[in-house]
């Protein structure tokens, strides 16, 4: 049965960038599975890599084109998704008859890249075997929406706390009776534990990454 540890990704590219934003990604969708990344001139049958995905470096849609093309034809089985810079609809529809029927923004592909394995995989048509799988990529995507609302939240509760601090740390700075100059210092102090309590967000939103 494929689970996370036995499932492989290889990525397809001669950039080093792509290379290392594709392994950071990957490792944030499915932490446990395989990685390796192969340079396109490296494409032969009989030496291809077996893999259960396969990420095509396709910023250039000629070069990607070629490259899906030697995939196939040397017996790659796995599925396709093409990275791109921006999402196309007749580059998508050029590569569909080669399986390739997904593909994700580079810029979009640490958050994406969940999505379009899951996509890429079989969609509702998921077999026993990959379901472990699949059930990882959903928890990642889970994950990730839980750190883009913490994220948000922390962005909101920040601004309203700093302007509450401040003004509070106005107020402290007048000739006040000594009641009010105590309510005032009380009101600072929490205000200041609430913004390092916010601060803590930080580690729920990491997960948007996928990181702790």
């Amino acid at each position: 049965m494929s689970t996370s540890e036995s499932f492989s990704i290889i990525c397809v590219t001669a950039s080093r960038e792509v290379a290392m934003l594709a392994r950071e990604s990957a490792a944030g969708a499915l932490p446990r599975a395989a990685y390796a990344t192969i340079d396109p001139d490296a494409i032969a049958p009989g030496k291809l890599p077996p893999a259960d995905c396969f990420l095509v470096d396709a910023r250039d849609a000629g070069t990607a084109m070629h490259v899906i093309r030697r995939l196939r034809a040397g017996a790659a089985t796995g599925a396709i998704i093409a990275l791109v810079e921006a999402r196309d609809e007749t580059f998508a529809a050029r590569v569909a008859g080669f399986g390739a029927v997904e593909q994700v923004a580079l810029a979009e592909l640490p958050l994406g890249l969940a999505g379009a394995l899951e996509r890429a995989l079989g969609g509702e048509g998921w077999t026993p075997e990959l379901t472990p799988v699949r059930d990882e990529l959903r928890r990642t995507q889970r994950l990730a929406a839980a750190g883009e609302v913490a994220l948000g939240l922390q962005h909101s509760m920040n601004n309203a706390l700093t302007a509450v601090l401040a003004e509070a740390q106005l107020l402290g700075m007048e000739k006040l009776p000594p009641e009010a100059s105590t309510s005032v210092q009380r009101i600072i102090e929490h205000t200041r534990k609430l913004v390092q309590l916010v601060r803590g967000l930080d580690v729920v939103a990491s997960t948007r990454t996928g990181g702790a």
